[in-house]
C-alpha cells in the first residue's frame, strides 16, 4: 500500500541528507552568513556541538516578514529561475539548510536588517514554529541550535565523542576562514577562544594564526591568472612534506571541497620532487567562471564537477611547477638537531604540540560569558583582537620567490668525491653530483624519447644482451620504445639482442648499465607502450646508470652545473632526493655563535 509520509517524518528523512553531525550545521550556517555579505562571523560550540551551536554574523539580515518563511523547505533568496542553476555563485542555493536543521534540533533565529527599527526572533522545534516575535538586536543574524538529534535517537547515538565532533567543527571553520581572508572569523569552543583571524586579507597570516608557524613558515607563494582562472596558493617546498593529505586544502570559488582533480594537479607538480608516500602541504584557492563547474552534484556540496578536468588540472599543475623553480624551493639545511628530531617525530605521528588548534590555545586567553552584544562589540575592538592574533606583514612580494640563478654560483670544490661546494652572495650550497647527474641523464633520455629525430652514436662493437624468454615473447610491447630512446636494437636469435647504436649523450658504461637494468624490470612491467609505466622504469633505470665515486675536476664540475641549469627540474633527482641544499650566511654564523 502506497501512502504519503507525514510531514515530520519526511522532514527528518530529508534533513538526514544534509545534517549528519554538528559540523554539518555549522557549515550550513556559516555559508549562509557569507552569502549574506558578513565580514565578521563568530562560531561558538559546546560539547562538540551536540548541545549548543551558535553562529553570529553582521550580514544583511532577514526581513521580519520573511523570517518564518526561511525555515520552510526549498525557501531561498539565491535562486530565481532555472537559468540560475547554470552559474551558481553563492555557497547555499538549495533552500534546505534551516529547514533541515530545525527538523532535528531546537533552533532560535534572531535577525535584523540595517533599515529595520527592530529585529525578529523565531523559535522552531521539530519544524514547528513556537514563537515569532519582535526583539531588539544588532544588525545581522544569530542562529542558535540546541540539542541536535534530540528527536532522532538513532542518529544521535552514532555521533562521536565531544572532542572528535569539536575537531571536525574546528577543521571546517579553519578551512573556510582561509578561503575568506577578508572576513574576520572567531571560533569559541567550550568558552575558550580557539582562534580569531584579522579579516585583513592576509592569507599567510591566517595560515600561521590557525595552523601555527610550523606549517606556515617557509610556504611558497603561488599566483597565476589565465583564461578566466585565478589561482592563489601557498605550498610547501619539496623537502617539507607529510605522510598524508590532511594539510591539503582546496577552495574553488569560495567553496571548500574535496577534489581528485586538484589532488592529481598537486601530484603532477611535485612529481620527481619528493619520495613516494609523502605529500606536500598545500592551500589552494581557485577562482573560475561559475558556468564552467557544477556545484549541484552532492547534497552537502562537498564535491563539485568541472566541465573540463584537464583544463583545470593543467592550469594548477603549471602554476605550482613554476613556483617550485624559485629559490625558495631549494631545501634548507639550517635546522638544529633538536628541530630535526621534533620534525621527524611529528611526521611519524608523534607530537610535542597537539595538531588540533583548540589544544594549542594558551590558557591565558580570556574566558568570558558570550552574548550577542558582547560578541559584536568584541569583534569591533581591535586591541582585544590583537591579543589573540598577532598581525603579520604580507610576505608575498614578487621578489620573495624569484627564479634560482645558477649563474650567481661560485664553485669552490668538492668533498668526499660526492658533494660539490658552491656559494653565492647570501648562501652556501652542497650539490650532490650523483643526484645532479641522475636528473640530467633522466631529462635527456626523456627528451630524446619525445624528439622526432633521434641523436645516436654508432659503436665499433655491438653490445650483446641475453634476456629471459618472456621478454623476447613480449618484444612488441617494448622494443619500439627502447629504439625511441636512441638505441639501435635488434633481435639476434635465441634469447639474444644486439645494440649497435646508443644515445649520443651516454658513454658506453652508462648505456650498458641502463639497458641491463631496464631488461631486469621488463619481466615485471613488460608493457612500455603505457607512458606511466615507461616513465617509472626510466626513473628506476637511471639510478643504475649514473656515475658513482668519480673525482671531478674544475672543468667537469662547471660542465655538470651548466647541464643541471638546463633541466626543467634542477632541484631533485627523479626519485625525489634533493640535488642540492643551502645554508644562509646568517644561519651559518648562528651555528658558530657569531650571530
Amino acid at each position: 500500500m502506497i501512502k504519503i509520509l507525514e510531514k515530520n517524518i519526511a522532514d527528518k528523512i530529508a534533513a538526514g541528507e544534509v545534517i549528519d553531525r554538528p559540523v554539518s550545521v555549522v557549515k550550513e550556517l556559516v555559508e549562509n552568513a557569507l552569502d549574506a555579505g558578513a565580514d565578521s562571523i563568530t562560531v561558538e560550540i559546546r560539547d562538540g556541538g551536540r548541545t549548543y551551536m551558535r553562529v553570529t554574523d553582521n550580514g544583511c539580515g532577514i526581513d521580519s516578514d520573511e523570517a518564518e518563511i526561511a525555515f520552510r523547505r526549498h525557501a531561498t533568496s539565491k535562486i530565481s529561475d532555472e537559468r540560475d542553476l547554470d552559474r551558481i555563485e553563492t555557497l547555499g542555493f538549495r533552500g534546505e539548510a534551516l529547514a533541515s536543521i530545525c527538523a532535528v534540533a531546537r533552533v532560535e533565529l534572531i535577525t535584523k536588517t540595517p533599515d529595520a527599527k527592530t529585529g525578529r526572533k523565531v523559535i522552531v522545534e521539530s519544524s514547528e514554529i513556537l514563537e515569532n516575535t519582535a526583539t531588539g538586536c544588532p544588525d545581522g543574524t544569530t542562529v542558535t541550535v540546541k540539542d541536535l538529534f534530540f528527536n532522532v535517537p538513532a542518529r544521535y547515538k552514532f555521533l562521536a565523542s565531544d572532542a572528535s565532533e569539536a575537531r571536525k567543527v574546528i577543521d571546517f571553520v579553519s578551512r573556510i576562514a582561509l578561503s575568506y581572508p577578508d572576513v574576520r572569523f572567531s571560533l569559541i569552543n567550550g568558552g575558550k577562544n580557539v582562534f580569531t583571524t584579522s579579516g585583513k586579507g592576509n592569507i599567510l597570516a591566517n595560515i600561521i594564526s590557525i595552523y601555527g608557524a610550523d606549517i606556515g613558515d617557509g610556504l611558497i607563494p603561488v599566483e597565476r591568472s589565465a583564461g578566466g582562472f585565478t589561482l592563489k596558493a601557498h605550498v610547501s617546498s619539496p623537502d617539507k612534506t607529510l605522510p598524508s593529505r590532511n594539510r591539503q586544502i582546496f577552495c574553488v570559488n569560495g567553496r571548500i571541497i574535496a577534489s581528485s582533480v586538484l589532488e592529481r594537479a598537486l601530484d603532477r607538480a611535485y612529481a620527481e620532487r619528493m619520495f613516494k608516500g609523502r605529500f606536500p602541504i598545500a592551500f589552494l584557492f581557485l577562482a573560475m567562471p561559475a558556468e564552467k563547474l557544477d556545484v549541484n552534484i552532492h547534497p552537502t556540496k562537498k564535491q563539485i564537477r568541472f566541465d573540463d578536468n584537464s583544463e583545470v588540472e593543467d592550469f594548477v599543475t603549471e602554476a605550482i611547477k613554476d613556483a617550485l623553480t624559485g629559490e625558495k624551493a631549494v631545501p634548507d639545511v639550517a635546522q638544529t638537531v633538536e628541530e630535526r628530531v621534533i620534525s621527524h617525530l611529528k611526521d611519524d605521528g608523534f607530537t610535542y604540540q597537539a595538531p588540533d588548534s583548540a589544544a594549542i590555545i594558551p590558557d591565558s586567553v580570556p574566558q568570558e560569558q558570550v552574548n550577542i552584544k558582547s560578541i559584536l562589540t568584541t569583534l569591533r575592538e581591535e586591541k582585544k583582537t590583537e591579543e589573540i592574533h598577532k598581525e603579520i606583514p604580507d610576505p608575498v612580494p614578487k621578489e620573495v620567490n624569484k627564479p634560482f640563478d645558477f649563474d650567481e654560483l661560485s664553485m669552490i670544490g668538492a668533498v668526499f668525491n660526492t658533494y660539490i661546494v658552491a656559494q653565492d652572495e647570501h648562501c652556501f650550497y652542497l650539490i650532490d653530483q650523483h643526484a645532479a647527474h641522475e636528473r640530467i641523464f633522466y631529462e635527456k633520455l626523456l627528451k630524446q624519447y619525445r624528439a622526432e629525430e633521434k641523436v645516436s652514436q654508432q659503436m665499433l662493437m655491438p653490445l650483446q644482451f641475453d634476456v629471459p624468454a618472456d621478454i623476447v615473447s613480449s618484444e612488441d610491447s617494448w622494443i619500439e620504445n627502447v629504439r625511441s630512446m636512441g638505441y639501435d636494437i635488434e633481435f639476434f636469435g635465441g634469447n639474444t639482442y644486439l645494440v649497435r647504436e646508443i644515445p649520443a649523450f651516454m658513454d658506453l658504461a652508462e648505456a650498458e648499465a641502463f639497458l641491463g637494468d631496464l631488461f631486469g624490470q621488463l619481466s615485471d612491467h613488460p608493457d612500455l607502450t603505457d607512458y606511466n609505466t615507461l616513465d617509472k622504469i626510466i626513473t628506476r633505470s637511471c639510478k643504475s646508470a649514473v656515475k658513482g665515486g668519480d673525482v671531478l675536476d674544475t672543468a667537469e664540475i662547471h660542465a655538470l652545473i651548466s647541464q643541471l641549469k638546463l633541466c626543467d627540474n634542477p632541484f631533485s633527482c627523479p626519485h625525489g632526493r634533493p640535488t642540492f641544499i643551502k645554508l644562509t650566511r646568517y644561519e651559518l654564523e648562528r651555528m658558530f655563535k657569531r650571530a
